[in-house]
């Protein structure tokens, strides 16, 4: 008898092993699977600005780190001013005085992510974790007061690029969206 009880223990702690295994697998793969969350937008402006003061602006020709890929950067730009003139904003040249210089800025990063798999099987399990590539993009809008010669408002998102141009070029477009819907009440 005693032979059999130490024989269930030795099982049974092989079973709780495989079972703790089991569950930091899947604890794991939930929680890299919610650090691959989609698109971050986040907004901030100056509360004491009256924004309906604001009727030109133009984009600002010192802008060192304007977005680097051509085609996004078109995209961008489309966006952006297809917002601004939702917002009752006019384009001009930045030689007509406006009241706003708006600068799109944007940056790329390589980024690895994890992605566990297993299963259990008869007589134990199998699994892994294997690394994957990421590009980690940010766009950062800018708008400054001429006049103040300050910040008045900033939009920044974040979010990981697709080898599917179109994709990138709509992901850049409900950037874009998201942050013009949070522009302050005039």
């Amino acid at each position: 008898m005693a032979v059999n009880r130490l024989h269930f223990k030795e099982v049974a702690k092989g079973e709780l092993c495989m079972k703790t295994k089991y569950a930091l697998c899947t604890a794991l793969v939930f929680l890299l699977g919610t650090c691959a969350v989609g698109q971050q937008v986040s907004v901030n402006y100056n509360h004491n600005a009256s924004f309906s003061q604001y009727h030109t602006y133009a984009w600002g020709s010192n802008n060192k780190n304007q977005i680097q890929n051509s085609i996004l950067a078109q995209v961008a730009q489309q966006d952006v001013e297809a917002a601004m003139q939702q917002k009752g904003l006019q384009k001009v040249s930045e030689s007509q005085n406006p009241d706003l210089i708006l600068t799109a800025s944007g940056g790329e990063r390589e980024q690895t992510s994890w992605n566990a798999w297993g299963m259990r099987g008869i007589g134990g399990g199998m699994g892994g974790i294997s690394p994957e590539q990421n590009v980690l993009s940010t766009m950062v809008i800018s708008l400054y007061d001429v006049k103040q010669k300050e910040l008045v408002w900033r939009g920044v998102a974040q979010d990981t690029l697709s080898n599917n141009g179109n994709k990138n070029q709509k992901e850049v477009e409900k950037a874009v969206d998201k942050m013009f819907k949070q522009w302050p009440k005039s």
